[in-house]
């Protein structure tokens, strides 16, 4: 959800805000989950996450069905990242290259305090965007990440009328403190859906998601629809357009 005006309601979930946190690097699985192994498998059957170098063409729309497109670029080799977003005529870029953030807007980096305020060019909208996108598209190779521990669920469960395998995922404290739940095909280990809350199961919010995308041999989800976990009140839709490979940095 890039559009901060559209998608104020999920910044306002402190507990969410956790995934800020969450390391964009790779680690050893802290778990010999065999229903982990099987999604894992399915969604990246070659191993290629940790080198994959992609843009991802997004639109997320609200429950007026106002849309806002922008691209991410991620090279997880090495850790680029950038977020490219347009407003008011003007092309708007966060990122980090190198291990350091940077900023453009129109391409120039002379950017006066002004513009940064009014184009939230920010550590702290870089830092959520890195974390907020880095993570769910990484979903489920994010889970093998350092801190991350993963358990099976005991029994099926049912989510908007079809049944579901579970994974159950909490983090070590410096990690994140949100509960999340992970839905997966019985038959084919796909993902199908995930929830989060935030210590209460009538907080946070579930994604149901459909249709993929294949990236560098990666099975990426292409819809994901957020609703409340409280009333199941729709939020909104994030869709991924297309994916290329990434032939160039912003900087």
């Amino acid at each position: 959800m890039t559009n901060f005006k559209i998608f104020l309601p999920l910044l306002q979930i402190t507990g969410f805000m956790a995934l800020l946190l969450l390391s964009f690097c790779q680690s050893s699985p802290e778990t010999d989950s065999q229903l982990l192994d099987k999604t894992l498998t399915y969604h990246d059957p070659q191993g290629n996450w940790p080198q994959l170098k992609a843009r991802l063409y997004l639109s997320s729309a609200d429950t007026a069905g106002q849309e806002n497109t922008f691209e991410i670029e991620m090279d997880n080799n090495t850790g680029y990242f950038a977020h490219i977003s347009r407003q008011d005529g003007k092309e708007v870029v966060k990122g980090i290259a190198d291990g350091k953030e940077f900023y453009l807007l129109d391409g120039r980096q002379d950017i006066s305090t002004e513009e940064r305020e009014k184009y939230d060019l920010t550590p702290e909208s870089l830092k959520w965007v890195h974390s907020f996108y880095g993570y769910l598209y990484g979903l489920p190779m994010k889970l093998t990440d350092e801190g991350v521990r993963v358990t099976e669920a005991a029994s099926n469960e049912e989510l908007e009328g079809k049944t579901y395998k579970v994974l159950q995922v909490s983090y070590d404290a410096a990690v994140g403190t949100d509960n999340w739940f992970f839905y997966l095909n019985p038959e084919t280990y796909a993902m199908k859906a995930y929830r989060f809350n935030h210590g209460q199961p009538e907080s946070g919010e579930y994604i149901l998601l459909e249709q993929e995308v294949v990236v560098d041999e990666i099975r990426i989800p292409k819809v994901r629809k957020w609703y409340w976990n409280k009333n199941k009140e729709y939020i909104g839709t994030d869709t991924l357009v297309k994916a290329e490979p990434l032939t160039s940095y912003r900087i």
